[in-house]
């Protein structure tokens, strides 16, 4: 897959973010097919079809329990079990089944370590993310197939795969999936992307939105050239109360697309008296993502060495704001600060390698952070133009046909000059013990925060 979406608390909510998914025309052979209908304005029906008997339906993540809570079978007589780290919908009777349909509301779910199912908008409408419906004919259940999927919403539009269909669409869903847009607000074509924005965001915020995005887009098209393609922009608001009062932001990247998500009681209220840097960090590490997809040429995510995708993103972000002038400048200071603490503290406890399956994925970026910022000082001190020379190589090779990974990096940073000394301490916070790690970051920490300074 592309890459995991990952959980923090910002300022009492929390933030995700991550990537996913390609999608295309259905495949010609469809053992299992999904039918999507918006039944009610928070309502769809997901009905599976099987070409052939099956005695069980294998989905890759259990969701912590999300699809035992709120997918409502219309069969009472299926039931859900746990199967791994995943879970299978299966008859009581065990006998096998062709078809099996669930009712779901629309609402906003945050998940352990995943895009929540659907992203509502205050007037109405919704993203769903078609991720969550993919499941397997036999466990276990790792990499799901192409799900073809068939989406009916009478009276609204479908946007999805950059078309936009009236009533009825039908696509192939992907790796971990696409947002599927079902609503009847018209997309703006702003500066460098499409946008959909609930009118329902607070006007300051929206206006500050309007010009971060295209502020990333613009500098990153400046240093790598421009994307090859025009992405879209999902923000979202709802701010009905959630029933165990939780209060949330999600955000990500999935291929040619950006979204945000405000959920909770009394959203617009925080996100007026939120920290617009915040959300300037949040598009520039997100832009940074969309420059990766289309510069490699396809996806490489944090399934293949998450402090490489994740920490390159931050570092991207971190030297855009750092030339924007003093006020961000010292945000992004603040923030390789506590990320410094942040990863020494955590890989004295848990080795990076291990920190997605420990629950502790937000190490990838702190630590990633740190060594992006150390190469990017190494190389500038070396006359190159730091991250961005770095970057340039790696797409190149990765174009090519090389492999992205650990080994890649290492070798391509040593050809364009970087020391073999401050490449063995990046080992050793990577791949070395607790305590050569925590001596890593000591050392790496300083010379990253030197390329943030005027």
């Amino acid at each position: 897959m592309s890459c995991r979406p990952f959980a923090v608390m910002l300022g009492g909510a929390l933030a995700i973010a991550g990537c996913a998914t390609h999608a295309g025309r259905p495949d010609p052979v469809e053992p299992l097919t999904l039918d999507l209908t918006r039944t009610a304005e928070r309502e769809v029906m997901a009905r599976y079809r099987l070409r052939a008997p099956t005695t069980a339906l294998h989905f890759p993540q259990a969701l912590g329990g999300y699809r035992a809570d709120a997918w409502r079978a219309a069969d009472p007589g299926f039931r859900w079990v746990d199967e791994g780290d995943g879970e299978r919908v299966e008859r009581i009777d065990g006998r096998p089944f062709r078809t099996v349909a669930f009712a779901i509301a629309i609402d906003y779910r945050a998940l352990p370590k995943s895009y929540a199912p659907f992203s509502p908008f205050s007037q109405g409408g919704a993203l769903v993310h078609s991720g969550q419906f993919h499941a397997c004919l036999a466990a276990p259940c790792e990499q799901p197939a192409p799900l073809s999927v068939r989406v009916d919403a009478p009276g609204a539009t479908i946007g999805v795969e950059g078309r936009r269909t009236p009533a009825r669409e039908r696509f192939v869903s992907r790796d971990e999936g696409t947002n599927i847009f079902i609503g009847t607000l018209q997309p703006v074509d702003a500066d460098g992307f499409v946008a959909i924005i609930d009118p329902g965001l607070p006007p300051a915020t929206r206006q500050h939105l309007d010009r971060s995005l295209p502020d990333a887009i613009r500098g990153f098209a400046a240093i790598y050239g421009p994307l090859s393609f025009k992405p879209e922009l999902y923000v979202s608001i709802d701010d009905t109360p959630e029933k165990n009062g939780r209060i949330s932001t999600q955000g990500g990247t999935l291929p040619r697309q950006i979204f945000m998500h405000f959920d909770g009681e009394n959203a617009r209220e925080r996100v007026a008296a939120g920290d617009a840097l915040w959300l300037d960090w949040f598009f520039a590490h997100e832009a940074a993502h969309l420059f990766q997809q289309d510069k490699f040429g396809k996806l490489v995510g944090d399934d293949q060495v998450g402090w490489m995708h994740e920490g390159g993103a931050d570092a991207l972000a971190a030297l855009a704001m750092a030339a924007r002038g003093p006020a961000a400048r010292a945000y992004v200071l603040s923030r390789e600060q506590a990320a410094e603490k942040a990863c020494a503290d955590g890989v004295a406890v848990t080795a990076l390698p291990k920190a997605k399956g420990e629950g502790k994925f937000d190490l990838h970026y702190q630590c990633g952070l740190i060594i992006w910022l150390a190469l990017d000082q190494a190389l500038r001190r070396g006359g190159k133009d730091g991250l961005h020379d770095l970057n340039r190589a790696l797409f190149a090779a990765v174009r090519g046909g090389q492999p992205w990974g650990e080994p890649l990096l290492f070798e391509t940073a040593r050809q364009l000059g970087v020391a073999p000394s401050l490449l063995a301490q990046i080992a050793r916070l990577t791949q070395g013990s607790s305590t050569d790690a925590v001596d890593a970051v000591s050392m790496l920490g300083p010379v990253g925060a030197q390329s943030l300074q005027p």
